[in-house]
């Protein structure tokens, strides 16, 4: 009886100490640029933006994992001047309007090998911030929010890492009924620094 107590508790330190072994937590920062295109707009380019945040990994075995992150994504657009300027005020230039989002992913994980990742889930953007021209407040209605996928790959260089990411937006971010369906697609490509690693 003793003697299978002891192979039990044996067992359970093994396996602990496996799963020790196989966990991490890692902590880092990132900055990068976003490149945006919205559907639907006639004027809009792969405007260039930024994003910059926190980057958590919490690992559950060696290859997977789950990578929470919260950050601050600026959304660029540029419209055609509307009917109505082109007369009345002569504005021939389109409109820019600067989005800020705090983007929360949630994403998982895969190492196929050592120093590269592969990244993919959901994200939920929050409208914080909406400008025109970078100056005034944004007259256009905007949602407070928006759904997206992501799907990307990430290069661990010890302690720093490079990544690229594709964002789809899944519903339009604009908010008047009246017009067509603004859906956003980024490519994201940043430079983040570990800071902490358990």
């Amino acid at each position: 009886m003793k003697m299978k107590k002891y192979s039990l508790l044996l067992f359970t330190i093994i396996g602990v100490g496996q799963l020790k072994a196989q966990e991490n937590f890692n902590l880092g920062i990132k900055v990068g640029q976003n490149f945006t295109s919205i559907s639907s707009v006639a004027a809009d380019r792969n405007k260039a933006s930024y994003h910059a945040g926190v980057a958590m990994h919490v690992g559950i075995t060696k290859q997977w994992g789950i990578t929470p992150e919260i950050i601050l994504s600026q959304t660029k657009l540029e419209t055609a001047p509307s009917i109505t300027n082109l007369l009345s005020k002569n504005i021939l230039q389109p409109e820019t309007y600067h989005l800020n989002y705090l983007a929360i992913p949630i994403l998982a994980e895969y190492k196929p090998f050592s120093k590269l990742s592969i990244q993919a889930g959901p994200q939920y953007s929050i409208l914080l911030d909406q400008k025109k021209d970078g100056i005034g407040n944004a007259s256009m209605a905007f949602k407070n929010g928006e759904f997206a996928v992501v799907g990307g790959a990430k290069i661990d260089l010890g302690g720093f890492f490079v990544y690229g990411r594709y964002v789809v937006g899944l519903q339009a971010i604009n908010e008047l009924q009246d017009q067509s369906k603004w859906k956003t697609t980024q490519w994201q490509l940043g430079l983040g620094m570990s800071l902490l690693k358990l």
